[in-house]
């Protein structure tokens, strides 16, 4: 009678001999770098906002006690809100805002901010900053932007773009009612909360329907 040969692995053994090299295989690079699997539940500073200046006026003349909203929402999408009130000349002011978080320590982690600057009149969400900042650290072309925001209430909103210094192939967006002298390119001008007309050549008097293609002025 021939002995039958005792298997090496059985199907349940290999499987977890498997899963053994596949947890080896993805933990050596994060070893060798000297990372400690706890360090992934390490928090750190995630910087949500720069200080914001601005100064809202309607037809020319300051707006007074307006109430100014901000809403920051970071990855794990939790609402920070501040609230800030004109004052006799229409200046408000938010401070710098940041977090801790555990997030940007995890492997293979994506880390966005939602940032929204508004007022509510009469139910009508007037954008003064509409933005998504990239990353947990401070970009220096949105604090510069948020640095002074000349709103005035009569304006439309536009989807504008400014210069990324890490990119000079992809600007970063943002949209608004508000207006800048320097770095300010306007693309799209809004009807309600629709982009209607693209801007050519950065100059409102150069408008088409975004549907049709036809010029138009306003």
């Amino acid at each position: 009678m021939i002995k039958r040969k005792k298997r090496l692995f059985s199907p349940l053994r290999f499987r977890s001999f498997l899963f053994l090299v596949i947890s080896c295989a993805l933990m050596f690079p994060i070893i060798s770098q000297g990372v400690d699997m706890f360090g992934w539940f390490k928090k750190q500073d995630v910087f949500l906002s720069s200080e914001v200046n601005g100064v809202v006026t309607e037809n020319g003349k300051p707006v007074v006690n307006l109430e100014v909203i901000r809403k920051l929402i970071y990855t794990d999408e939790k609402v920070h809100r501040d609230i800030a009130i004109t004052d006799e000349q229409g200046h408000f002011h938010f401070p710098k805002k940041s977090i801790r978080s555990s997030i940007p320590s995890k492997p293979l982690s994506h880390s966005s901010v939602s940032q929204e600057i508004f007022i509510d009149r009469e139910g009508t969400l007037i954008p003064f900053w509409v933005a998504n900042q990239r990353g947990y650290k401070e970009v220096p072309e949105y604090t510069k932007k948020l640095s002074f925001l000349n709103c005035e209430l009569t304006n439309k909103r536009v989807s504008f773009g400014f210069k990324n210094n890490y990119n000079e192939h992809l600007d970063h967006m943002a949209s608004s009612i508000c207006r800048w002298k320097d770095d300010y390119i306007p693309i799209w001008l809004f009807e309600g909360n629709e982009k209607k007309y693209e801007i050519h050549d950065g100059d409102f008097n150069k408008l088409t329907e975004r549907f049709t293609g036809k010029e138009v002025k306003l």
